[in-house]
């Protein structure tokens, strides 16, 4: 480590002159001082931490509690007002008018609550973008810490080098010395045999964060977002929540955003009771589309044709997997092709945390299913119990009137 303050009043004192020193930091050159091996095996440890911190993880729970709460208010929506439809028809059946004011109000009420279930989800989308641009930031400080910790270490590894080199030079030069008889060899050292000046690590962290936001600030909003399994979560969520399981799949990641970068977002027609609730600009479905709607309806995997647990879906193709069935069934090296019939996508171990998301919308219609059934099921029971009460009711009611006859 050196110290070196170069002042004014030392070379103007070494030239004859009597100048006052100044004081500025333009005159003082900040200390050098390698990073030793405690300070290496921090930053390394930091920069593990950083990329599993929990400030990660409370982020992507926090995109995931998003995509929960509108799909809940979007569900409750969607079946409030196919519960009025039911009611209407069934009250036209019977009597034209009969209560058609009531739901005339009711309806009326319900627009005026999508209004409100409308700005809650766009604000809910903002904000997950907000939360998917801290998680990249987080992530990019983690690979620039691990960077640093990088150079370093080979930094220290050249230096080690150096002296090896220059000892070994010394050795030499010793014995060239002794050799013509000189016990004082000339001590020399060349300029390219400096070691280069040590860089802050404080201005390389700050200059590398700058490169790392430039970086994402150019990419585009499909780069950012679109491809983001966190916000293909959510819109899957709000989708297939507002539009139920018999609505129209899901429109490609190419159609989330327009041209100049704004959402395209669900808008929800009033009166959703009389006229199905639309999407702005999704364009015609495909056959394909339409096709990976039906497979999903199965709520089994392809691959274990079990019941799923861990629902995985694939975002380029959109097929989904059982977790465990799809990991079996990726090689540890190389490719292979969907498993899904039909289907040229490829995959790759090495990218599955990339490519596939765990499906939370799936996840919710498999739990609306569970409590359905056991509802069912409750309903069963409870027809059973009366069956039964009836039968004794009814041999009780044998038994005393052949006894009072």
């Amino acid at each position: 480590m050196s110290r070196r303050l170069v002042s004014r009043a030392r070379s103007s004192a070494a030239n004859g002159s009597a100048t006052s020193m100044p004081s500025g930091a333009d005159h003082y050159e900040p200390l050098e001082y390698p990073l030793d091996d405690a300070a290496r095996l921090a930053l390394e440890q930091l920069s593990t931490h950083r990329l599993q911190s929990r400030y990660i993880r409370n982020l992507k729970a926090a995109t995931t509690n998003l995509g929960n709460v509108v799909g809940d208010i979007q569900d409750r929506l969607r079946e409030r007002r196919a519960h009025i439809a039911t009611q209407r028809r069934r009250r036209q059946d019977k009597a034209p008018e009969d209560g058609e004011e009531d739901l005339d109000a009711l309806e009326q009420y319900l627009d005026e609550y999508a209004k409100k279930v409308d700005d809650s989800s766009r604000e809910a989308e903002e904000n997950l973008r907000r939360l998917i641009d801290q998680q990249f930031a987080l992530e990019d400080e983690g690979k620039v810490i691990g960077e640093i910790y990088t150079d370093a270490t080979n930094a220290q590894a050249d230096e080690t080098t150096r002296q090896l080199q220059k000892e070994r030079r010394r050795a030499e030069a010793i014995e060239i010395a002794q050799a013509n008889g000189d016990p004082n060899p000339p001590e020399e050292e060349d300029e390219e045999d400096k070691p280069s000046p040590v860089q802050s690590t404080l201005d390389s962290l700050r200059e590398r964060q700058g490169d790392k936001q430039r970086e994402y600030e150019q990419l585009s909003v499909h780069q950012r977002y679109a491809v983001n399994n966190e916000y293909a979560s959510f819109k899957k969520l709000w989708h297939d929540a507002a539009q139920g399981e018999d609505g129209p799949p899901l429109p490609d990641a190419s159609r989330w955003f327009a041209a100049d970068g704004a959402p395209i977002l669900p808008t929800v027609a009033p009166r959703a009771g009389r006229r199905r609730s639309r999407t702005v600009d999704q364009g015609d479905d495909s056959d394909d589309d339409i096709a990976v709607a039906r497979e999903v309806t199965s709520l089994r995997c392809p691959l274990s044709l079990q019941e799923f647990v861990e629902p995985y879906s694939n975002k380029k193709c959109k097929h989904t997997f059982e977790k465990s069935a799809i990991l079996d069934y990726l090689p540890a090296r190389g490719q292979v092709q969907c498993p899904q019939t039909g289907c040229s996508q490829v995959f790759t171990r090495a990218d599955f945390a990339q490519d596939f998301y765990l499906d939370h919308a799936l996840l919710r219609r498999l739990q609306r299913r569970n409590v359905q059934n056991r509802l069912d099921d409750m309903d069963l029971d409870d027809d059973a119990n009366t069956s039964t009460d009836f039968q004794v009711s009814s041999q009780r009611s044998v038994k005393r009137a052949k006894r009072d006859s």
